[in-house]
């Protein structure tokens, strides 16, 4: 009776499994509120078991419970899981992993590249109700012109556009934007900081905080990525070496933290590690030593 009850449960999960990606479900409730309703549906079934006089109540013990068990925590499996699944179904995500660089082609024909350590999703409809896209990392963006706009969000800042070439660098709270060509608004914390940018400016703020003013781009090569370069302007080597980690899919650490600090200006050519290292020791007037798996700066 036990193994006829399981195999029913496990057709109706199936059945529920499938048609839950084709449904909008609420948000994901409460875990404790959850657990709490099974507990009391346990209780009831226990005390109305107990009510009821059964000619063998040990074996209704042996059944009823083991029933309402695999009842409940199925019903608060699935509770707990569609949501996730849902979202799921309806999202197409792309990840650009650690030394990858990724070319994408919207459903609109916009352009998207996608740089190391960088992902981008949308949801369904893209193109067609909607052109929202959401990054984490960094992206060059060249926007096909249309009636919807074209929205990225990164935490709680997004740019909105109609048609032109721009790059996002939105890693940990650090946030820059270039436009290449065309116009974007830029929006922080607050709709009434937005910020206007223009073909040849950038701006950078911390995320979370409004953008401040733009300023005009000093080089005609930027975002340097996209071209192969790093475009260097008093960067400190803190983070130019989490930049060649990232394309290059290499460990790089300093033989002392305050190593980190030092600024360097300059172009390097990134199309090989060895002569990017080579440039970089250079322009900080330091050496680098490969031990183990890790490249060391001293």
């Amino acid at each position: 009776m036990m193994k006829n009850f399981e195999n029913k449960l496990d057709r109706i999960m199936q059945r529920i499994w499938k048609e839950s990606a084709m449904v909008r479900l609420p948000k994901v409730p409460d875990v404790n509120d959850a657990w709490m309703r099974m507990e009391q549906l346990i209780d009831i079934q226990e005390t109305e078991s107990i009510q009821k006089t059964t000619v063998k109540p040990a074996m209704s013990a042996i059944f009823i419970k083991p029933k309402l068990i695999w009842a409940a925590a199925a019903a608060l499996t699935l509770t707990l899981i569609s949501p996730i699944l849902y979202n799921a179904y309806t999202t197409t995500s792309i990840v650009a992993e650690r030394g990858q660089f990724k070319t994408l082609k919207l459903a609109d024909g916009s352009t998207v590249k996608l740089n190391a350590e960088s992902s981008l999703s949308y949801k369904n409809g893209f193109g067609e109700h909607h052109r929202n896209v959401s990054l984490t990392g960094e992206a060059f963006f060249d926007v096909e012109k249309g009636d919807l706009p074209f929205i990225v969000q990164f935490g709680s800042a997004t740019v909105e556009v109609l048609g032109t070439e721009f790059n996002i660098h939105a890693r940990g709270s650090n946030i820059d934007v270039i436009v290449l060509e065309g116009t974007v608004k830029v929006s922080g914390a607050e709709a009434a900081k937005d910020v206007v940018l223009t073909a040849g400016q950038k701006v950078d703020f911390v995320l979370g905080l409004n953008p401040g003013k733009p300023e005009k781009i000093n080089h005609n090569k930027l975002p340097g990525w996209i071209y192969n370069k790093l475009i260097l302007e008093q960067t400190n080597l803190r983070t130019v070496c989490k930049e060649i980690e990232r394309k290059f899919d290499v460990k790089i650490k300093f033989a002392s933290v305050d190593l980190g600090n030092i600024t360097v200006t300059g172009i390097i050519e990134a199309d090989e590690f060895n002569p990017v290292m080579e440039t970089l020791a250079t322009l900080a007037q330091r050496s680098f030593k490969f031990e183990k798996d890790t490249y060391i700066i001293y």
